[in-house]
């Protein structure tokens, strides 16, 4: 296939998958008004599904400034969480208590399959979001774009390694990704009796992203290449396209506000994390 090809069936998988997936269901989606996000917002409006756009952060984080641009262009309703440092010193108790039964329940799988990490600072910083669009949300299901960052190498780390050592690494942590990380996000959602919705990771497209060439992936320094192609495609505007990424514990100024938490307690993060696990 070209180039152009790659892209179409990219976004016909999307489709496909968001149809499957979304079909007579009430949605929310999990909207930072980055590439990722933005993509699932304006498929969904293309193929007629209703939705509402949830962002989640400290008062005049950057994620707000950015859900609020694209969901204007998208012409979306967008409603705002503002969380305050008590609302997510008690959010990290509970999603370390839902990380640590994870990884109990995980940690004597046979080798060859994948480990959960014990609760740390950066699992439970990106998980947090969620929890509170799972906490706030008056829908039953939430999509989200998890999955996108690592099968298109939207990471910085990937532009640090060589071509063949990307590949692989691209394919050992997408397939970590959807074995156990997966498991995060779904279990949080559960814990407030929502159900999570991930396209990017559904089989057909994780397939079709091994067999991607890299080249589709990276382009010089340019990092998920074919989604920022995807999103012209579909009409989105240069600014959301080829927006930098800042990930969701940055962006929504979580991670700022626990180290805040941990810093108060006189501990280092990782330090007043394991006291959490310990309660």
């Amino acid at each position: 296939m070209n180039e152009i090809e790659y892209i179409r069936k990219l976004k016909s998988l999307l489709i496909s998958n968001l149809e499957n997936l979304t079909k007579d269901k009430k949605i929310a989606i999990a909207f930072s008004g980055g590439l990722d996000s933005s993509i699932l917002a304006k498929l969904l409006k293309d193929i007629g599904i209703k939705q509402t756009a949830y962002v989640a952060g400290i008062e005049n984080c950057k994620d707000f400034e950015s859900a609020e641009k694209s969901a204007k262009e998208l012409d979306l309703e967008l409603k705002k969480i503002i969380l305050t440092k008590e609302e997510i010193e008690k959010g990290m108790l509970i999603q370390t208590i839902i990380l640590q039964k994870i990884y109990e329940e995980n940690k004597n799988k046979p080798e060859s399959e994948s480990h959960p990490l014990k609760p740390n600072p950066i699992s439970i910083s990106f998980t947090l979001p969620l929890f509170f669009v799972a906490k706030y949300s008056k829908e039953e299901y939430i999509t989200n774009g998890q999955g996108a960052d690592t099968m298109f190498a939207g990471f910085e780390q990937y532009l640090k390694l060589t071509k063949q050592q990307a590949i692989e690494k691209i394919k050992r942590d997408t397939e970590d990704l959807v074995k156990i990380g997966c498991l995060q996000f779904k279990e949080t959602a559960l814990h407030f009796k929502k159900k999570v919705l991930m396209p990017y990771l559904n089989p057909d497209l994780v397939n079709f992203c091994f067999n991607l060439p890299y080249e589709l992936k990276i382009k010089g320094s340019e990092r998920k290449y074919i989604l920022r192609k995807l999103a012209k495609e579909i009409e989105l505007s240069d600014e959301i396209a080829f927006k930098k990424k800042k990930s969701a514990q940055y962006g929504t100024g979580i991670m700022k506000m626990m180290k805040k938490i941990a810093k108060q307690n006189d501990m280092t993060l990782s330090e007043y994390i394991k006291k959490l696990e310990s309660r």
